[in-house]
């Protein structure tokens, strides 16, 4: 069997790209969007609760993912390279939770201005 028969047709990924991919951000978009605007004008505080709670579950991974280097005393090691597979993906995912929440803070913070 060749490579040709296994792989993905590009015009499908292309057509349920729109589908699987843009659908998804443009409603999470929308539903952001509109409790920024609910925590403008009602003074509605769900926008901030859920980015401290996205923090704090991120802070909770980063420590998570540093562990090991805890446990062998190593604080000051800066970035994952030090880390294995495992704890590289934990780390990331953490700064992803924690870059997602900070950009929450700012943009509740933009609006309020």
């Amino acid at each position: 069997m060749s490579d040709r028969h296994l792989r993905f047709p590009p015009d499908l990924a292309a057509l349920l790209g729109l589908y699987w991919i843009m659908l998804p951000i443009a409603v999470l978009g929308s539903s952001i969007f509109l409790a920024l605007l609910r925590a403008r004008n009602e003074g509605d505080l769900t926008i901030l609760s859920v980015a401290i709670a996205v923090g704090a579950i991120g802070s909770a991974l980063l420590f998570f993912a540093r562990l090991p280097l805890y446990r062998e005393r190593r604080f000051l090691e800066f970035g994952p390279r030090c880390l294995d597979a495992k704890h590289r993906r934990i780390y990331w995912w953490a700064w992803t939770l924690i870059l997602l929440s900070i950009v929450l803070l700012g943009l509740l913070i933009a609006l309020l201005r």
